[in-house]
């Protein structure tokens, strides 16, 4: 995949104000960021995943340019693209805001109900729960997570499911963590 039209902000402020002018008229662009060694000003990853959100965008692939840059490529949502527990999860964040956009809305209206996802209760596979409670520290630990923090790993872990080693190994190092009392990814 090229590398298409490029654009570097230093602030969600001004990403905002480009997603707000193009977001209806643009196919792509590839978001610009200075590696942090750099010290050179960029958005946060958060920043530009949420201001992308509320317009009903979302980020993609990942290039290095050098030593110094990376781009990261954010398009409209596709109609049929489900919702990660994380990107719910920011959603979620952004309504209590007051930040998500009607046109963001409807990219995500067929798998975000805003009546029925905004305090989205969390269900545990009981074969989940089960590895969860075995271990004692682990289980002590998680039941004082966040509720959000929870919802995105469990989230995670379902989706693996039907590749069993895959969600073996996501739940295993959940678990591994949790017992230590470490919490992983980008929502905490």
């Amino acid at each position: 995949m090229n590398i298409t039209e490029t654009l570097y902000v230093k602030s969600g402020v001004e990403w905002r104000k480009w997603l707000e002018k193009n977001h209806k008229n643009k196919k792509e662009i590839w978001l610009l960021f200075y590696k942090k060694h750099t010290g050179k000003p960029r958005i946060s990853d958060e920043d530009a995943l949420e201001e992308a959100l509320c317009y009903g965008w979302i980020d993609g692939i990942q290039k290095r340019i050098d030593d110094e840059k990376f781009t990261r490529r954010f398009t409209p949502r596709k109609p049929a693209s489900k919702l990660s527990e994380m990107n719910k999860e920011y959603i979620r964040k952004l309504v209590k805001e007051g930040k998500m956009t009607a046109f963001g809305f409807n990219a995500v209206s067929k798998f975000f109900d805003k009546s029925k996802d905004q305090d989205d209760k969390l269900t545990i596979a009981p074969d989940i729960l089960k590895l969860l409670k075995a271990d004692e520290h682990a289980w002590e630990n998680f039941q004082n997570f966040s509720e959000s923090y929870k919802r995105v790993r469990i989230g995670y872990i379902e989706n693996r499911r039907g590749r069993d080693e895959m969600f073996q190994k996501s739940l295993l190092h959940f678990i591994k963590m949790t017992a230590k009392n470490k919490k992983f990814g980008r929502i905490q």
